[in-house]
């Protein structure tokens, strides 16, 4: 299983969704349906929704990028970037 952002989600196959607020902030929605995109997408099949944090990024960035940063202490942040915006979640294995 994974923590991601203190939500266990246990170990399988799922789909990735982003929730903009109109606050600025996101969430990251964990789906348990797969092979969906955003017009099939059923909110009843969510198994978790994630606050993530928003930070700014001083040079634009051109291309939609997800990326997990390693953290030197153990586990990673998961960085979704766009333009000069970051929304970001910690994650890690658990046992």
């Amino acid at each position: 299983p994974l923590d991601i952002g203190g939500t266990t989600i246990p170990a399988g196959t799922y789909s990735l969704f982003t929730q903009p607020e109109e606050n600025g902030a996101a969430k990251l929605i964990v789906n348990k349906q797969t092979g969906q995109w955003g017009t099939k997408y059923d909110e009843k099949q969510d198994l978790a929704r994630i606050e993530m944090k928003k930070d700014a990024v001083d040079k634009a960035v051109d291309q939609f990028t997800i990326a997990i940063e390693k953290n030197p202490a153990g586990g990673g942040i998961l960085k979704l970037t766009w333009e000069n915006t970051q929304y970001s979640v910690a994650l890690k294995t658990k046992k």
